[in-house]
């Protein structure tokens, strides 16, 4: 049986935070504009509307406590502090939250949605403690379906969440996925998540395939990245991504090494792209199938991605050259390193002019994320 951590919104110590019940009515109210006097929210707001961050990770007391129980991991355990001094030396104005692997599956869903409810509760809290500074993307407990979609009720009508937030992979057994994001079985949460035009961020974790493959190596050095291509081109593939087209996924860390194996992927067209949004001239005709029936290219050029650790000209220059201008999202990865370099050298790689680099920063998040522009 696995061991859970209790509730998690105190019920006291009105100074720091509030009980569940004004806490979810200060959710409420927020939705409707009216948490606070719009004088007090202006007052509360950063001063500058600076860099918008996709990918930040929140640990919640809760999950860690789930993950030391459980044995399973042990990451840095960042303070909301500690996240707000990284945010504000890099310039960081909102950071849009999302929970670390592997996860909250292990075998039971009693379990998982518990913990998955208290994850996005305290995220939620985030963003009415902190006005302004933090957005959210809700954790679903994945694979139980029923669960997933009471989450996406909660988590979108009741705590406002921005989007939600799935792993590269997933399967019945704890830790390591063997099932990907075109899987059959989650139909259900995207028909859901499809009607209501939702965001879903996509981050990687280990697979079962591969999580030793080379031992001693850490899965984030080469199966993140790979993990991600494998998740792309199981929505592509199965056709989920045409499917369903009112979804908008977010990739992180560049779509791993999509960027790098477009010519496997697109072809005789790979040749032909340019950094606009266009195909060159003299283009062959993009072959259509029954997944994707209007193409590849459209499909991979409709998904964002972020910017958190490919912050460098080789891997930018390649994404730049598939990805829309328009979709490329700042991140930084916290709380593994600090945010500031990744501005630094994000800057230093001179991919991106000046304008695009206004885009990449802030104005492509603020044109995506409704949080921003209300």
């Amino acid at each position: 049986m696995v061991t859970t951590p209790q509730e998690t919104i105190p019920k006291t110590n009105p100074s720091n935070c509030m009980c569940r019940r004004n806490f979810l009515g200060g959710i409420a109210a927020m939705g409707a504009g009216t948490l606070l006097p719009s004088e007090v929210l202006q007052a509360q707001m950063p001063k500058l509307a600076g860099r918008v961050n996709t990918h930040h990770h929140l640990t919640a007391p809760a999950y860690v406590k789930f993950l030391f129980d459980n044995n399973v991991r042990q990451f840095p355990n960042k303070s909301i502090a500690e996240g707000l001094d990284d945010m504000d030396k890099s310039g960081v104005s909102t950071a849009f939250v999302s929970t670390i692997g592997p996860g909250f599956w292990f075998g039971n869903p009693t379990d998982a949605r518990k913990i998955a409810r208290e994850v996005n509760e305290f995220a939620a809290r985030q963003t009415i403690d902190h006005p302004g500074r933090f957005g959210m993307f809700a954790a679903l407990p994945v694979p139980d379906i029923e669960g997933c979609l009471r989450e996406i009720e909660y988590s979108l009508e009741t705590l406002k969440a921005d989007g939600v937030y799935l792993f590269t992979n997933f399967g019945d057994k704890p830790l390591y996925g063997d099932k990907y994001l075109g899987d059959a079985s989650l139909a259900p949460i995207y028909e859901e998540l499809n009607r209501r035009h939702a965001i879903i961020y996509v981050h990687p974790k280990d697979a079962a395939c591969c999580h030793d493959a080379q031992p001693g190596i850490g899965g984030s050095l080469i199966e993140y990245g790979t993990d991600t291509t494998r998740a792309i081109a199981s929505l592509l593939f199965s056709g989920t991504a045409a499917r369903y087209p009112n979804l908008t996924f977010i990739f992180a860390h560049g779509g791993g090494t999509m960027p790098y194996l477009a010519s496997r992927f697109l072809g005789d067209l790979a040749p032909y792209l340019q950094e606009n949004g266009t195909l060159r001239a003299g283009a062959p005709a993009e072959k259509k199938t029954t997944a994707m029936p209007r193409g590849m290219l459209p499909e991979l050029r409709k998904f964002y991605y972020d910017t958190a650790s490919v912050e460098n000209p080789l891997a930018l220059m390649a994404l730049k050259k598939l990805a829309l201008p328009s979709h490329i999202l700042f991140g930084t990865d916290f709380p593994f390193g600090n945010g500031m370099e990744h501005v630094e050298n994000l800057h230093a790689s001179r991919v991106f002019n000046e304008a695009e680099m206004r885009g990449v920063e802030r104005e492509n998040a603020a044109q995506l994320l409704v949080r921003l522009r209300t």
